[in-house]
């Protein structure tokens, strides 16, 4: 896959974060108990497994949802069963991880860019 390719399925990756993680808050907004951390920690553990399986949750059923919109954006492997579930666990990682990680690849593209603008200069000579 070239860095076209892969800039297409990060910026995939970060709608479907957005979108699951708005979904999430909207749960948590139905359910004060996830929105709120508690003093015993050993509820606090349950909570935090709780919202754990709510990201998930969130993530696998955004990406199914999203499942005809994304066909030809991804390898049609990816738009079907466990392809949508792999969507839908990657999404649940949160949008701030895949900016940073489509960051670094329109970095990786720039950079390629510019060597390719100086190989062209130094063909061309002085």
């Amino acid at each position: 896959m070239d860095t076209n390719g892969l800039t297409t399925v990060l910026a995939l990756l970060v709608a479907l974060s957005v979108a699951s993680e708005r979904l999430a808050e909207i749960i948590k907004g139905v359910f004060p108990c996830l929105n709120q951390e508690n003093a015993d920690p050993k509820k606090e553990r349950w909570r935090k497994i709780a919202l754990q399986l709510l990201a998930g949750g969130c993530g696998v059923l955004t990406a199914y949802l999203a499942g005809p919109a994304i066909r030809g954006v991804v390898p049609e492997a990816w738009t079907t069963g466990w392809g949508l579930l792999a969507l839908g666990l990657l999404a649940s990682g949160g949008s701030g991880f895949w900016n940073a990680v489509l960051g670094y690849v329109k970095n990786v593209k720039d950079i390629k860019k510019l060597e390719k603008l100086d190989i062209l200069r130094r063909q061309a000579g002085p």
